[in-house]
C-alpha cells in the first residue's frame, strides 16, 4: 500500500490599521480615513496564500467646527464607509449628494488608506 502524507496547513492571521493622509475637504478642513484590515495567510506544504480584508473602516479626523459641517458629515460618512466596506480594494465608492467636499476628501484619503492596506 501507498502511503502519502497530508502535508501540514498553517493559518497566520493579522489585524492592523492603516491610515489615509488628511486631506483638506476644500475650505471646511481636514478629513482622514483609516482602515482596519485583516491578513490570513495560509500555508499548505509549500503553498501559501494571502487575502486581505477590510474589516472596518473610519474617519477619526473630519470637518466638524460649524453645525452644518457636524450634520452633514453625521448623514455622508456612515454611508461613506458602507460603501468603502462593501469596494474592499476595488475603490468604486459613490458621491453622497450635499456632501461632494466631504466625499471628495474621503476618497483621496481611502486611496492612501488602501495603498497602505497592501503593504500589510
Amino acid at each position: 500500500t501507498l502511503v502519502t502524507a497530508t502535508p501540514k496547513k498553517k493559518v497566520v492571521t493579522l489585524k492592523k490599521t492603516v491610515s489615509g493622509p488628511a486631506v483638506e475637504a476644500d475650505r471646511w478642513g481636514p478629513l482622514q480615513v483609516t482602515l482596519i484590515v485583516k491578513k490570513t495567510t495560509t500555508i499548505v506544504g509549500t503553498k501559501k496564500t494571502v487575502a486581505r480584508k477590510i474589516v472596518s473602516v473610519g474617519v477619526p479626523v473630519y470637518p466638524s467646527h460649524t453645525d452644518r459641517s457636524v450634520f452633514i458629515n453625521q448623514q455622508a460618512l456612515p454611508m461613506l464607509e458602507q460603501e468603502a466596506l462593501t469596494a474592499q480594494f476595488t475603490g468604486g465608492i459613490t458621491m453622497i449628494s450635499g456632501a461632494s467636499n466631504s466625499s471628495d476628501a474621503f476618497v483621496q484619503s481611502l486611496q492612501g488608506a488602501l495603498l497602505m492596506a497592501q503593504k500589510v
